[in-house]
């Protein structure tokens, strides 16, 4: 990959990160769980973590609604790029495709 593919891509991810952390949520937050392999995901997820996107959600939709975002000191903390959903939707979809290849 060539250095300014890297840079822009690097730019973009701040970009994204930034827009998330305004509101609280991570990356995997936002995925639409219309997927399979995502609902089956988040059906898997630990309680702890299942109730934890949930308010991340429900607050980032309070704070669109009021046209607000959150405190800065806030913003410091929260971590859009820490993944929790991936690795579950990595296994569902190997599951999933082992299953159609021995129908």
């Amino acid at each position: 990959m060539s250095a300014i593919i890297r840079t822009i891509a690097r730019m973009y991810q701040n970009n994204v990160n930034g827009a998330l952390r305004k509101h609280g949520l991570r990356y995997e937050d936002i995925i639409i769980a219309e997927n399979a392999d995502v609902q089956k995901a988040i059906q898997y997820l630990p309680s702890a973590e299942k109730v934890a996107r949930q308010r991340r959600i429900t607050r980032a939709i309070d704070l669109n609604f009021k046209h607000e975002e959150l405190p800065k000191e806030i913003q410091a903390v929260q971590e859009p790029g820490k993944f929790y959903l991936a690795p579950l939707m990595e296994e569902f979809r190997k599951l999933r495709v082992e299953r159609q290849l021995l129908k």
